[in-house]
């Protein structure tokens, strides 16, 4: 068995598959690849089986979302006995030398997370979202630099570190599950960094988000606050509910507002969750 799971989410991804998968199997660093459909209907399910038989590949009947169905081959990763997990979008893809790359700077530190850049397709500058949360050099050195949060396109986690922080947050179906696991993979002592001298791809500038979209991932924030082991449930409690209200003036939007309703129905299962994410090994043993 290899050291190595590659577990990659899919959902409609025809146009981003063939280069994915195929920047995997030419990895200099061998990998088992799992890829979960959530319920594709343009025939990518079929494209995979079709194509790379070597893949492990399982079809869901449903969309679970980009958390629970991740959850599926982070839990076959401990229980198979994986070194390394790399979770990988559909519309990412790595370099040949990506992977190696990562498992040699897992040697020095506490590290949980490792991603390296995430660059435009062009590579030519950095995804702007990773942008937005790392500040290090861009190439050169293979010393990780280490940040608060890299989003999950591209991660490398230690089975350690999972066995230590568990799955994804049920708290979360699509937006914020990157977010809260970071939280988490502190709260338990692991450090989370980016590897300047590994490259990789995530081809996702070119979809614009609506107004509604942008607002719902801002709404998602508040779960975010709520769900962190490391701030005060109680505190964030009252907080929230006012954040969305400056939200809405500030979007002139009642979408914010709205949500408030929904968002204080969660805190009990949200308190709850929260708390059990405090655990070792939180939703890994149901």
């Amino acid at each position: 068995m290899n050291r190595l799971l590659v577990v990659i989410v899919c959902y409609n991804g025809m146009p981003w598959l063939e280069r994915c998968l195929d920047s995997v199997i030419s990895s200099s660093v061998s990998s088992d690849v799992l890829v979960c459909d959530n319920g594709s209907d343009d025939g990518s399910a079929d494209f995979i089986e079709r194509n790379y038989p070597q893949v492990n590949l399982i079809r869901s009947t449903e969309n679970l979302g980009f958390a629970r169905a991740n959850d599926i081959g982070l839990r076959q990763a401990v229980e198979k006995g994986y070194e390394y997990v790399y979770l990988l979008n559909q519309d990412a893809w790595v370099l040949p030398d990506t992977f190696g790359k990562l498992i040699d700077a897992f040697a020095a530190g506490e590290w949980g997370i490792i991603s390296p850049l995430q660059m435009h397709p062009e590579m030519t500058e950095p995804d702007r979202r990773f942008r937005r949360h790392y500040h290090g050099p861009m190439g050169g050195t293979d010393e990780v630099q280490a940040v608060r949060f890299v989003m999950a396109a591209h991660w490398m986690l230690s089975v350690p570190c999972l066995k230590k922080v568990g799955l994804f947050s049920p708290a979360f179906r699509h937006y914020g599950e990157d977010n809260n696991y970071c939280d988490r993979v502190r709260y338990h002592g692991f450090r989370i960094g980016v590897l300047p001298s590994a490259v990789a791809v995530h081809d996702r500038q070119v979809r614009k988000r609506t107004k509604a979209q942008r607002i719902y991932l801002n709404c998602q924030y508040s779960r975010v606050r709520l769900s962190d082991p490391c701030s005060s449930f109680r505190v964030q409690s009252i907080w929230q509910p006012v954040r969305q209200c400056i939200m809405s003036l500030r979007w002139l939007s009642l979408l914010p507002m709205r949500n408030i309703s929904e968002l204080v129905a969660a805190y009990p299962d949200l308190r709850r969750w929260r708390d059990e994410s405090c655990g070792e090994g939180a939703f890994l043993y149901e």
